[in-house]
This record gives C-alpha cells, sequence and structure tokens, in this order.
C-alpha cells in the first residue's frame, strides 16, 4: 500500500487544491502502464461493447467538473475522522453518455469498474482493484472518465491514464488505471466491495451499507490548531461539503453548548463550499470552536463516533496588551 498525506486541515486555504497538497492513497502500488498497449473495455448487460484507446478518448466530447475529493478513511476502523479532503476540477468525458450510446439492458443494476493495480492489502490477494456503482449513478452524465486533474494530464499515482470519477461519492469509489467497465445485474466480488468500504447498519447487525455518498462534514481552517488569538473581532472561517450538498453551517465557540449560523456560499457544481463566521471573543482564554454541517437532505454533522464527526479547533485568546 502506498499512501502520502502532505497537508494539514489548516492549509486548505485555495479553493482548488494543487496537486502537490493531494492525498495519494493506493492499496495495491502503482502500475506500470504502456500507454501504447493500454485499452479500456466495456462489455456485459449492453447491447454493444466497445473499446477505447487513449487517443480514441481524448477525441469525445470533452468536460471538466470541479468536485470535491474525500478518503472515506481506514476501511479497518471506519468510524475514525481522517479528514483527507481536497476540492479539484477533473477533466474527461461522461460515462453516462459511453453508456447511454451503448445502449444498457433493463436488467442491469451495477457497474464494476477494474484497475490495472493488484497484489495484496491488509493480507488478502486481489487480482484487481475493483469497486462498483448503481446503474443509475452510472448513467449520470456528470460521472467522469479523467484523464485530466486541474488541467493537466494524470500522473502516474493519480490514476494515468484514466480513472473514474463519482461527483459526492467517498474517494475510494474513484478506481484509477481503468481497463474494464462491466455493466451487470449484481454488486461485484472484489475484496473492496465484500470485504472493505462497508459500513455496518445499527447496532449488532450484519447488515452493510455501501460506502457511496459522502456525509456532511465540514473544518475550520481559519483560526487553525493551537493557534493565539488577540482579544479583537475575529473572521472564523472554512469549507464545508456533501453528496447532497450544505444548505447550513453552525459555530460554536463555547465546545458545542451553544450554536449560531454561520454564512455559507452556494455550491458551485460539486464543489466544497466556503462558510463565514464573525466573532468577538468576550474573554482572553482557552475556547473549543467547532463547525457543525447540515446538507440539503436536512442530514446533520455528529458530534462524534462517525467518520464525518464534528472537527474542533483549540485556540487560545490574549488580551491586546500581553505580551
Amino acid at each position: 500500500m502506498i499512501a502520502k498525506f502532505p497537508l494539514c486541515v489548516h492549509n486548505l486555504e485555495s479553493f482548488i487544491t494543487p496537486e502537490n497538497h493531494l492525498f495519494v492513497l493506493s492499496h495495491l502500488g502503482i502500475p506500470n502502464i504502456d500507454i501504447a498497449q493500454w485499452r479500456l473495455k466495456i462489455s456485459g448487460l449492453i447491447e454493444q461493447s466497445i473499446e477505447f484507446s487513449y487517443e480514441n478518448l481524448l477525441n469525445l466530447e470533452y468536460r471538466e467538473l470541479t468536485v470535491f475529493h474525500q478518503c472515506s478513511g481506514n476501511p479497518l476502523q471506519p468510524k475514525i475522522p481522517t479528514r483527507l479532503i481536497s476540492n479539484v476540477t477533473w477533466g474527461g468525458v461522461s460515462l453516462g453518455k459511453i453508456l447511454h450510446r451503448l445502449q444498457v439492458k433493463p436488467q442491469a443494476h451495477y457497474v464494476w469498474f477494474v484497475g490495472l493495480d493488484h497484489g495484496v492489502y491488509e493480507g488478502v490477494a486481489s487480482d484487481s482493484y475493483m469497486k462498483d456503482i448503481p446503474i443509475e449513478k452510472a448513467l449520470d452524465n456528470d460521472v467522469l472518465l479523467a484523464y485530466k486533474l486541474n488541467g493537466k494530464p494524470l500522473s502516474a499515482e493519480r490514476g494515468f491514464p484514466l480513472r473514474l470519477v463519482v461527483p459526492g461519492y467517498y474517494g475510494t469509489n474513484s478506481v484509477k488505471w481503468l481497463s474494464h467497465i462491466y455493466v451487470t445485474d449484481r454488486r461485484s466480488p472484489g475484496i473492496f466491495t465484500t470485504t472493505f468500504y462497508n459500513d455496518r447498519v445499527g447496532e449488532d447487525t450484519a447488515t452493510l451499507k455501501p460506502v457511496w455518498e459522502v456525509a456532511p462534514e465540514s473544518v475550520i481552517v481559519h483560526p487553525h490548531q493551537n493557534e493565539v488569538l488577540n482579544l479583537q473581532p475575529q473572521t472564523l472561517w472554512g469549507w464545508a461539503w456533501a453528496f447532497n450538498g450544505i444548505q447550513s453551517v453552525d459555530i460554536s465557540t463555547d465546545d458545542g453548548i451553544t450554536w449560531q449560523a454561520a454564512e455559507v456560499e452556494a455550491r458551485l457544481q460539486y464543489a466544497w463550499q466556503r462558510f463565514t463566521f464573525q466573532w468577538t471573543p468576550s474573554t482572553p482564554g482557552q475556547y473549543n470552536l467547532m463547525s457543525r454541517a447540515t446538507d440539503c437532505n436536512g442530514a446533520i454533522q455528529p458530534i462524534q463516533e462517525e467518520r464525518n464527526a464534528v472537527y474542533a479547533v483549540v485556540i487560545t485568546v490574549k488580551s491586546v496588551n500581553s505580551k
């Protein structure tokens, strides 16, 4: 497994995250791909199977989408927040438009995506990294087969030559180094569908839910952890995001006892949303600042014990005359 986590939450100041600040996570290593030999095959429950070369894809209608991109966290510790989040612009072609052209058969319910990476993860061998999404989502024209990131061709560690991008879904579903897409009537049999990246529903139950749609979440970017502020008016701000978009963000400056509404900017495509809150500390001392997002379906970010638990920033306020 290859993992790089170069950025802390308080460094997320840019609306578009530069590539060198993005996290990298590869469960099965990074494959070495000969682009001249590489092909993308699409088959299964469609009227017409097809095979694309890289040049074929470059000749299709190009589109870009700005999308928040979040890691769901360690599948062995799914309730521990990681705050691995970024906001980038992907470029590529619409999967939905391709599938509509290939004529999906009525019995299709899922689409599998197969990468060229293979190896062993947590002691379990896998011939490929394979995930699935519902056919309804795959037919969405905003699901991309992406070959560009922030206007530049994908690097090898980002999934060159082609990766899936499912706006609003956790990054684990955005399969890199794509080689095959299957349209089928059942869930994928791969370990990253059957064993890893499933949430248990309720207590003491075997019912599992795929880690697909991103739950509402927010982080305070300014002030940052352990910062010292003067006793004067302050502007708190940060980012909020969710599959369904964010309708409101509330701020607590007293460790969650009381909450007040922040201002939230409208969402651009599938990007994260900036929130701001004007605050004047009443006295010097230590404060525990928290942000809590509510998505457009009314789901509220939990205080604790979930991957999207509320993020808290501990800061110190000093008197203006203090040294």
